[in-house]
């Protein structure tokens, strides 16, 4: 699926000789003895649209790259793996390469003055000094590859990595503005979903003042779309003043979730209705019900962002994306389940379940695509991040319906992952596919941690409906991989200090049987959600015998319990099935007999 996709405003960049990243067009470089212009953009950028509107619109720049350059212009979204990869710290990216892919430079946005100065001096050095330009390449090269070589899985999971994490979290924080970092701010949902994880499961009210500070101020300003709903990507300044006003799916879930579930453990009817109002987002201004799925992003438009309401209805809304991403697809599956039954809205779980018809239906003809659209799969390249995605919705899928057909899916997408990912000499997966004819840096097949992170926590929900030990071998042995270099990623982290935190623990079981629209329902998914155990799991089920109140039946590893039907028993009874005792089974049963 090769699309050239320039600013949505009048501009001339695709007058530029663009060729698509393919053998073809480094053959031509290497031929024509030129450096590669590698422009990486996507089509919510704002600052690649100022590009494309002013400096690759500006003729001497246009002459100049076609004259002493071979251009190539990937888009971010469809290509994770060539941006992960070339990438030189922001959007829009422009990477100087060698004729081979090797990267000899790059930077971020440049005006046309400064980027034709830029690109002069490119010409020189190549023209001069290629032979060392080349050695630099492959000394980056070099670098790439030690790093990954190090990621290889070896002795036993610390059980102190959680904490370690933590502390990076608490190194990262803004005491000042919560979030973590400086300008330009983030919000970060795998931090923030971490915090909340601390926040239920510890007694720091340090983590729950973190949390809490950052949820307000990123609700409370300009970050958040109070008019229409949704986040926008970030804000210009610590404070989350002068956000960036483009909105992604993938951001979107991911806050969701957090709001969602930050709620759950501090019981906040503002985080309910930013939660609900995100949902409705996602919902409403990306949803597509003829594939069905959800579109990708909505543009930058700062006029059209910072009007009321009343004055929106006046102008051109911006532009979603005309594509759709299996990756953020498979994650809003998840979140539409779960606000399914905390929100009280069970139409939700038809929507999710279409989503996942359609990306399965993909998966089982073989066509499972990182791009699709209402034609169809896109070029068919599919990454580690669309089979963990895929995976983590099974097992969700299969946990809220009961229905065996998605456990059995998910057990399929294991085979694909280990067939298509897996290093079986070093553990852990890789981020694509093997290649016959790799180019430049596509050479090296790394083991990104989020996407390592995301695959193990896929096992680890598999492993808790089957109790297969294998799924938790294979999931353990992931996080060992990354073990010596999680350290590298400081906050970002977040994700792997939550996997090791639950494969460490035994999963603690709360099923609620109820109905998603009963009060009493809810009050029991909310006493669920405030335990404090590492590895809890909720499994909501629906009953049609709607004359019985919602009850809880709890089951720690083989030990499981009658139910109970009054939310303020569940604590005490899990504090007690937990605790240490020596007849911990006898001990409980007798608890019980009050009931």
């Amino acid at each position: 699926m090769v699309s050239f996709r320039f600013s949505p405003n009048p501009n001339l960049a695709h007058q530029i000789n663009w060729l698509p990243w393919g053998e073809a067009a480094f053959a031509k470089a290497q031929e024509e003895n030129k450096p590669v212009l590698l422009s990486i953009s996507a089509v919510w950028c704002y600052w690649c649209h100022v590009m494309d509107e002013t400096s690759y619109s500006d003729p001497d720049v246009a002459r100049l790259i076609d004259q002493s350059f071979i251009a190539i212009r990937v888009d971010n979204d469809h290509r994770p793996d060539l941006n992960s990869r070339y990438n030189v710290g922001g959007w829009p990216t422009t990477a100087f390469l060698t004729g081979h892919g090797g990267l000899i430079g790059g930077a971020t946005y440049l005006p046309p003055d400064q980027f034709l100065s830029m690109l002069s001096e490119l010409c020189q050095a190549y023209e001069e000094d290629r032979a060392q330009l080349y050695d630099q390449a492959r000394g980056l090269l070099r670098q790439r590859q030690d790093r990954a070589g190090r990621i290889t899985a070896g002795p036993e999971l610390d059980d102190s990595f959680p904490d370690q994490v933590a502390r990076s979290l608490a190194g990262a924080y803004d005491a000042i503005n919560g979030g973590f970092g400086q300008e330009p701010k983030f919000p970060n949902g795998p931090i923030l979903q971490y915090l909340v994880h601390l926040t239920r499961t510890t007694s720091e009210d340090f983590y729950r003042s973190m949390l809490v500070k950052s949820l307000d101020h990123m609700s409370c300003g300009p970050l958040y779309d109070s008019e229409e709903g949704g986040f926008f990507r970030n804000a210009g300044n610590a404070d989350w003043s002068d956000p960036q006003r483009e909105k992604l799916l993938e951001d979107n879930i991911s806050l969701a979730q957090v709001y969602l579930d930050a709620n759950s453990v501090l019981d906040r009817d503002d985080y309910r209705r930013v939660a609900s109002q995100t949902v409705d987002y996602i919902v409403t201004s990306l949803f597509d019900s003829e594939i069905p799925g959800f579109r990708g992003s909505q543009g930058a438009h700062s006029d059209y962002f910072s009007l009321p309401v009343s004055s929106r209805m006046e102008q051109e809304v911006p532009a979603v994306d005309p594509y759709l991403y299996t990756h953020s697809n498979a994650q809003s599956v998840s979140l539409l389940l779960d606000a399914a039954w905390k929100l009280s809205r069970p139409e939700l779980t038809g929507t999710a379940l279409a989503v996942l018809d359609h990306l399965e239906s993909m998966a089982q003809a073989g066509k499972l695509s990182h791009v699709y659209d209402a034609t169809g799969a896109g070029d068919e390249l599919s990454f580690l991040m669309d089979w963990a995605g895929l995976l983590i919705a099974l097992t969700d899928a299969h946990g809220y319906t009961g229905r065996e057909h998605y456990l059995d899916r998910a057990k399929s997408v294991v085979t694909e992952l280990l067939d298509r990912f897996y290093d079986e000499t070093g553990g852990g997966f890789f981020d694509i596919e093997a290649s016959t004819q790799p180019i430049g840096y596509l050479r090296l097949r790394e083991k990104p941690l989020a996407e390592n992170v995301s695959v193990a926590i896929g096992l680890l929900k598999l492993w808790q409906a089957t109790r297969d030990d294998d799924y938790r071998q294979i999931a353990e042995t992931t996080l060992s991989a990354c073990a010596s270099t999680f350290h590298e990623y400081g906050a970002q982290s977040a994700g792997y200090g939550l996997a090791v935190s639950l494969l460490k623990n035994s999963p603690v079981e709360v099923t609620v049987e109820g109905r998603p629209e009963d009060p009493e329902t809810s009050h029991m998914i909310q006493a669920a959600a405030q335990l404090s155990c590492p590895n809890l799991v909720i499994k909501p089920v629906l009953v049609d015998e709607t004359q019985l109140p919602a009850q809880a039946h709890v089951c720690l590893d083989t030990l499981c319990l009658p139910p109970v039907t009054n939310p303020d028993l569940l604590e005490g009874l899990v504090s007690e099935m937990s605790a240490p005792a020596a007849s911990p089974f006898e001990n409980v049963l007798d608890r019980l007999a009050g009931f």
